[in-house]
């Protein structure tokens, strides 16, 4: 097996051969060692397992994403070959989670027409139907046309399965007869000598352009000859491949501070700026206020903070984590130290991820570099501010930012090498074709960076992205993603796709679109992680302003004018069964803002959802609103602040009722504790346990109006509160306070076969002593015909102020 591989001809004179790598020897060593002792000791942990078990899971529900969204291909369902349909969208999944497209009924098994019949209802509302017979119209089955057709493989099925399984033994049965098994069984040789005919083989063809063929091998009850990983299979570029299945892939360069890497980097850069339309080229723009400014004399680094004064250039940014509050390795500019940086930073006092950033700009041909902590004088209020204001600009005019994307702090670096199961090995040959084998390769897959709050606007609005991730250099433009191995056209992540987004900004013209964009932004923002509450409004100022500036609409604390009411109508998400978490005292946004509470927001009730790697599905849910926005007093984002707007008021007039909230145990008071005795599985006994002990004594709050029954069974789920109303402090609500209950919106059915009709609801707390003044705890809604709206016919028409 050889575990070198030539640079592909396009990037040769992108190579500079005086780059070293920033690695030693001992990692080329460590790639081309023995592969199966990395396996022994990868078993020796349990995370790994349970990630292969995870990616498993994870391609088998991408497959039917994929399926769902494009219904251009179909699993093996027993037939000779696949039939579909030609409207996308129309795909049955059965309750054992096989999934079919759509065939003539007669074809079709009763549980398969049930299942598709049940899909393709929900399909009918999502797409209105648009005079299209869903159910009708077909496309003419796959026919192969060649003489040469291959023996049908009952085992592997010819590689045409996208989610096959059977056993090793199987496929050893089969080896003489069928070159696919011989090759599987070759492929799972490399990684482990001792597998079990009983352990199960699961083969996932590819679905898409870019995949490649998946192959996965585990123990039913044990992992001693586990392969605690995927293995893809794949031809290089431009090389011939003995099955459609198998696709073509890059090799990657193994080391991401390599000369090779950098000459992969350099080209993507070349290719973006010299024939990209959609990318700015030139790069050259007005400076931040404050730059790192470096330059290598041949021996040593010479590196200091340089006050820009409004000059024009082109500059780098660094995009990467601070680590843990208060961390030593961070350096940070302050008023104690500012003149010193201006003179001189030496290079070894910068963390690791700071000199990475420096070495990468410097062969990217780039003198300038913008790092937050260094740039910023961090204990200067007014100028934390002012730059904070100024950061989504700075990102957005660089020529290119640099993503520390794998670490996890300034010590981590931006460079990595491969672990040597990721570097291909030369597999088998069959007719005439060279057949490679690795571990799969995710992109954006926990990545650390994605998950930090400030890192959303920075990558959306960068025009450019060089992502170092843990294994490979990723590319992310407003035209392309792109990466070492040649396979990912968007990252593995629910974030938005910048593609996507640079479609809608600043082409968009439907007031409609804007709103469903910011909402779905707002849904994503607030699954990320930001170490001060105070950070919410400027970690998205920039996209604010973005928006604002293609909208036309002002913007308050989170919120937008021409859609505000139905921006209001944000829910609190905690997780199915979890007990919300309190209210943050040092948050000082209005309670009305979604960026009051510190839980994952959802605006599902008014029509925005978020699918698959961050794709958007939105629709008006909303029918008819109860209440008139009557004022705001506050400030609205201008380019000198971040849209705030912490002393926000704002006036509603609309229906009202009286409530009270009472709050319950989580745990069902019937549900009795798990029982030793009446478990067979020890395992499940114990997980139980656990998980009814961390619950049996949080609570849940339930929302009760004056004068209405409550119904026989109540499960709470229709009032969200915004957060836990019975945490001690500022925000703590006892059992039976008073509340007040405002009717915002009727919405109608989203596009699930078990949604209805609703009416959405404020619930509101005085604020005492004064009248008529308010603040937001939660949100309720009703199904139409539910009892409780019955109250809404002696409701009091009020006028209240929202603070």
């Amino acid at each position: 097996m050889n575990l070198h591989h030539s640079l592909p001809s396009y990037l040769a004179r992108f190579v500079h051969e005086d780059e070293s790598s920033c690695f030693t020897d001992e990692v080329q060593q460590e790639q081309q060692g023995d592969i199966r002792q990395r396996l022994e000791d990868l078993r020796r942990h349990q995370d790994e397992v349970n990630d292969a078990r995870f990616e498993a899971w994870r391609t088998r529900g991408n497959i039917k994403n994929a399926l769902t969204r494009s219904g251009d291909f179909a699993t093996h369902d027993g037939s000779d070959e696949p039939a579909g349909l030609e409207v996308p969208g129309v795909i049955a999944v059965t309750p054992d989670g096989s999934v079919y497209e759509s065939k003539e009924r007669k074809k079709m098994s009763l549980l398969q027409s049930m299942s598709r019949d049940a899909v393709a209802m929900r399909n009918n509302a999502m797409s209105g139907r648009n005079g299209l017979d869903m159910f009708s119209l077909f496309r003419t089955p796959y026919t192969n046309t060649h003489s040469n057709k291959p023996k049908k493989c009952e085992t592997c099925l010819n590689l045409r399965d996208t989610y096959g399984k059977t056993t090793l033994n199987d496929i050893r049965q089969s080896r003489r007869s069928c070159w696919t098994c011989n090759m599987v069984l070759e492929a799972l040789g490399i990684y482990s000598g001792v597998l079990d005919d009983e352990d199960r083989v699961r083969i996932f063809a590819p679905i898409a352009s870019g995949n490649t063929l998946r192959i996965w091998c585990h123990d039913k009850l044990s992992t001693i000859g586990e392969i605690p990983f995927m293995i893809e299979l794949y031809v290089l570029p431009g090389q011939p491949t003995p099955s459609p299945s198998i696709s073509a892939s890059s090799e990657i360069s193994g080391d991401t501070s390599s000369s090779e890497a950098f000459a992969q980097a350099r080209y993507w850069l070349n290719e973006c700026t010299q024939n990209h339309d959609r990318c700015p080229s030139t790069g050259v723009a007005p400076l931040p206020r404050r730059l790192l400014h470096f330059n290598h004399d041949g021996e040593r680094w010479h590196v200091r903070l340089s006050e820009t004064q409004g000059s024009y250039g082109r500059y780098a940014c660094l995009s990467h984590r601070w680590g843990k509050q208060g961390a030593s390795e961070l350096l940070k500019t302050t008023r104690a130290n500012y003149k010193d940086h201006l003179s001189q930073i030496s290079f070894q006092s910068l963390p690791r991820t700071f000199q990475h950033a420096i070495v990468s700009s410097r062969r990217l041909g780039i003198q300038y570099l913008w790092i937050d902590s260094v740039c910023i004088i961090q204990d200067d209020n007014a100028d934390w501010k002012a730059e904070a204001a100024n950061m989504g600009s700075y990102y957005g005019k660089a020529y290119i930012t640099l993503a520390a994307s794998w670490s996890p702090g300034p010590k981590g670096g931006c460079f990595s090498y491969a672990e040597p199961e990721y570097i291909g090995r030369q597999l088998y040959r069959q007719q005439g074709c060279t057949i490679h084998a690795r571990r799969i390769i995710a992109h954006g897959y926990r990545w650390p960076l994605l998950g930090r709050g400030w890192i959303y606007q920075e990558r959306l609005l960068s025009p450019r992205v060089l992502h170092f991730g843990p294994l490979e250099l990723v590319w992310e433009c407003y035209t392309c993603t792109t990466c070492e191995c040649g396979q990912s056209n968007n990252l593995h992540t629910d974030l938005s796709n910048k593609i996507e987004h640079w479609k809608i900004m600043g082409h968009a013209t439907r007031k409609e679109t804007f709103r469903n964009r910011w909402r779905n932004m707002i849904q994503e923002y607030s699954r990320l992680d930001l170490t001060f509450a105070r950070d919410r409004f400027p970690a998205l100022a920039g996209l604010a302003k973005e928006m604002q500036y293609y909208r036309q609409s002002e913007y308050y604390a989170g919120l937008w004018v021409d859609s505000f009411i139905g921006d209001l109508l944000w829910g609190a998400d905690y997780g199915i069964f979890q007990q919300a978490e309190p209210r943050e005292s040092d948050n000082k946004a209005p309670t009305w803002s979604w960026a009051s509470v510190n839980a994952r927001i959802n605006y599902g009730n008014v029509g925005t959802k978020a699918t698959e790697s961050g794709a958007e599905r939105c629709y008006e849910r909303i029918q008819t609103t109860f209440v008139k926005l009557v004022s705001i007093d506050g400030e609205p984002l201008a380019e000198e602040n971040s849209g705030a707007s912490e002393d926000c008021q704002i006036l509603l007039r609309g229906p009202c009722i009286d409530g009270t909230i009472q709050h319950v145990p989580l745990h069902n008071r019937l549900d009795p504790p798990p029982d030793p005795n009446t478990c067979d599985n020890p395992q499940y006994y114990e997980m139980e346990r656990d998980y009814y002990e961390k619950r049996k004594n949080k609570l849940k709050s339930l929302l009760r109006l004056n004068g209405v029954e409550p119904p026989k069974f109540d499960s709470g789920n229709e009032f969200s509160p915004d957060y836990g109303l019975f945490h001690e402090g500022r925000y703590h609500m006892g059992s039976g306070a008073s509340v007040l209950i405002m009717k915002m919106a009727s919405v109608k059915a989203d596009d699930s076969i078990y949604s209805d009709d609703r009416i959405l609801c404020l619930v509101l707390r005085q604020l005492s002593p004064f009248p008529r003044t308010y603040e937001r705890i939660g949100l309720v809604k009703w199904r139409l015909g539910d009892d409780p709206l019955k109250a809404f016919d002696k409701a009091e028409d009020m006028v209240l102020r929202l603070i």
